[in-house]
């Protein structure tokens, strides 16, 4: 049966009106318009809804049966429609996003706060994993957006690059006192170096750029976490070579420590990555444009370490 809710509530306004004028005035339509409607709705039905006369129009018996339950399909839809828009309503405050730790700990928590002050009452998530964990989430459809190292080599992702991030290294104790503040890469192959695990981008980056020179990059130890690096450090046991947005979370609890530049160190990429199909939704576009924001903050406070996007706009694939 093909009745549209349309012609339902001009049946209904009718039947209470009896006015084809008065309705149509009402309903904002010509009254040819609502003739036509009641008609098709009447051949549709393959029943009378009104009789007519030159002075008068009314229901017929069956018309207001018909009446009754057409009231009641309005209002059903009218409560299912008011179901969906607050569902909607929840849905566009809900958000999540994937960022590994060091970045969630940079940009994230200026993100989260200022979305607090925009939306009413947001639900946040933010997934703090390993680099291609959040790029599997965002593949998944489990995070709106990625704040992620490298640009992935996926054809349904984009990548914009927020920022680059020097390698740095860090010592204590005995090791400060041998090592300078600008050091070449060649320099560390005589010092105990500490890194994360083969897993990570920072040892993807420090270990291509060893390789261009021709040289196998063998770290002393390797962690996966850069709280236990920072632990190992302070004790003396090495120095860790870390992209510097990785050292921000430990330098506050790390007194005596060096950071000293990598000067033809690697540059590790830092930006933003979303699925190519779809459109952010409000939420999502709003909290990008405020990671935006804050990075620009970050390479002002930290201009030696963190340098602009390259002019080369970065591609995913």
């Amino acid at each position: 049966m093909n009745i549209s809710p349309k012609q339902l509530r001009m049946f209904l306004a009718l039947s209470e009106s009896l006015n084809f004028s008065k309705t149509a005035e009402k309903l904002f339509i010509t009254q040819p318009a609502l003739s036509k409607a009641i008609q098709d709705l009447e051949a549709e039905l393959g029943l009378s809804l009104f009789e007519r006369t030159t002075r008068s129009v009314r229901l017929t018996p069956g018309g207001a049966r018909m009446a009754v339950l057409a009231r009641s399909v309005v209002g059903e839809l009218d409560a299912g429609l008011q179901r969906m828009q607050s569902s909607a309503e929840r849905e566009a405050q809900q958000l999540a996003v994937a960022a590994w730790p060091s970045l969630a700990y940079a940009v994230l928590p200026e993100v989260c706060a200022a979305l607090e002050r925009q939306f009413r009452a947001p639900q946040l998530a933010v997934h703090d994993c390993a680099n291609s964990a959040c790029i599997q989430r965002l593949l998944d459809h489990q995070a709106d957006f990625a704040l992620a190292s490298v640009a992935p080599s996926h054809p349904d992702l984009r990548y914009e690059e927020l920022l680059r991030d020097r390698f740095v290294l860090l010592a204590a104790g005995k090791w400060r006192a041998q090592v300078g503040t600008r050091l070449r890469l060649e320099d560390l192959l005589a010092l105990p170096l500490i890194t994360l695990t083969d897993a990570s981008t920072a040892m993807r980056y420090m270990s291509a750029a060893f390789l261009q020179r021709g040289i196998d990059y063998r770290p002393r130890m390797q962690v996966d976490q850069a709280t236990t690096v920072a632990g190992l450090v302070k004790k003396e046991v090495g120095v860790a070579v870390l992209p510097y947005l990785g050292v921000l979370p430990i330098l506050a609890g790390m007194r005596g420590v060096q950071v000293s530049q990598i000067t033809d160190g690697p540059l590790r990429s830092v930006g933003i990555v979303t699925r190519r199909l779809g459109q952010p939704s409000v939420i999502a576009s709003a909290a990008m444009q405020e990671a935006a924001s804050v990075s620009r903050a970050l390479m002002a406070r930290h201009p030696e370490w963190l340098l602009p996007p390259s002019r080369r706009r970065m591609k995913a694939g």
